[in-house]
């Protein structure tokens, strides 16, 4: 009984919330809930109530029921589809095309082509004469994505894109026998096809005279299959030219003049006796200090070193700076022991320290990194690996 009691109390409740919103009458609501319409209600009352709410007239609703349109009403006044020509979005031409399949006067399937085409060749033309680094269209299928750095802290991809960029420049400098500074990045263009290769025009300084020069580089991320953590190659570093198409070309990498010795996994950490005087063993040299001061691109390995251990976790910001305690560096080319640093083919161990580092106290880090190129100017591939030293 109180079970009972207490139904009939909600539905009470229900009920004279929802009647009491002004929504429907109680009888309306009593007539919903029970199925049972009120006093002297009939099907045909269905037909006012609808009409009297003032959606539709008495002939249309009167149509919408039996399927019989109003006097006068034709199909052809379905064709004028008067709202929505009415709209001001299309004109009668383009609707009548867009039903009938029947493109207005003048219309024909090359016009669609033509405007595919012309984009296609106007962003060939760019890529033609700037070599890929002056683009400023984006043409949907062409995995070919444009960027302007107006905030040169914080754009899409800004640390890798950064090292990419300071690779260039280094590999220039140590071509040219130069010492440009990166300043910053100005605009870059990304493909990914598989990899991702950078078009990034950036500044640079000479600190010498203050001299300013627009840089470029070609570079890519290429995917890791030698046991390292980072793989970046470059296909060209130059000053922008002044006349386009007058530059530095961009060439394909010659896989076949790089020394097997310099192909594979990376080797495994340097032993202590590496550096024993023998006739054998003189392919290491140990770096001295005066060698990092005057070679600062060491520094810039370490580096990213240091970043390709932690890239997912933190910023390359996080990752600096570092302190090199070590570097033992081991090259097949005939050259005297200092010149070693200065091989193109060439493998680094690094011993080094990482200030700031994110979980407490500066950590002790080691790294490989080799270099290797294959004679073309402006090629070098960079592979990176690192790991905590107690690890």
């Amino acid at each position: 009984m109180e079970a009972v009691c207490k139904r009939k109390f909600e539905e009470t409740t229900v009920s004279h919330d929802v009647a009491s919103s002004g929504f429907i009458s109680e009888e309306e609501w009593s007539a919903a809930v029970n199925n049972d319409p009120p006093s002297g209600w009939t099907d045909e009352d269905d037909d006012d109530h609808v009409v009297c709410s003032s959606f539709v007239s008495n002939e249309e609703w009167s149509a919408a029921v039996k399927n019989d349109p109003p006097s006068g009403w034709t199909d052809e006044d379905d064709d004028d589809d008067h709202d929505v020509v009415s709209s001001g979005f299309i004109s009668k031409d383009e609707w009548s095309a867009a039903v009938n399949n029947d493109p207005p006067s003048g219309w024909t399937d090359e016009d669609d082509d033509d405007v595919v085409t012309d984009l296609e060749q106007e962003l060939y033309r760019q890529i033609r004469e700037s070599d890929g680094f002056d683009v400023d269209i984006r043409f949907p299928s062409s995995f070919l994505y444009v960027y302007k750095c107006a905030n040169n802290d914080d754009y899409r991809d800004a640390d890798i894109v950064g090292i990419c960029a300071r690779v260039g420049l280094h590999w220039y400098n140590f071509h040219k026998g130069s010492n440009l500074e990166f300043m910053h990045v100005d605009k870059y263009n990304s493909r990914f096809c598989a990899l991702m290769t950078y078009h990034i025009t950036a500044e640079a300084i000479d600190p010498a005279n203050d001299s300013r020069f627009t840089f470029q580089t070609c570079a890519t991320r290429t995917t890791c299959k030698n046991d390292e953590d980072l793989r970046i190659l470059t296909e060209v570093c130059r000053i922008k030219p002044k006349i386009q198409g007058t530059g530095d070309i961009l060439k394909r990498w010659n896989d076949e003049a790089i020394d097997d010795i310099y192909k594979g996994n990376l080797p495994e950490w340097i032993s202590d006796d590496a550096l024993i005087p023998c006739s054998e063993q003189d392919q290491f040299y140990e770096v001295q200090e005066s060698d990092i001061q005057e070679h600062n691109w060491l520094n810039l390995y370490t580096e990213i070193a240091s970043y390709s251990l932690w890239e997912g976790d933190m910023r390359l910001e996080s990752c600096v700076p570092v302190q090199i305690m070590k570097v033992i560096v081991e090259t097949r080319e005939a050259v005297e022991s200092k010149e070693k640093l200065m091989a193109g083919n060439a493998i680094f161990y690094i011993s080094f320290r990482v200030l700031n580092a994110p979980h407490g106290p500066p950590q002790d880090h080691r790294a490989i990194v080799r270099r290797t190129v294959d004679g073309i100017p402006g090629h070098v591939c960079l592979e990176f690996k690192c790991w905590l030293k107690d690890l």
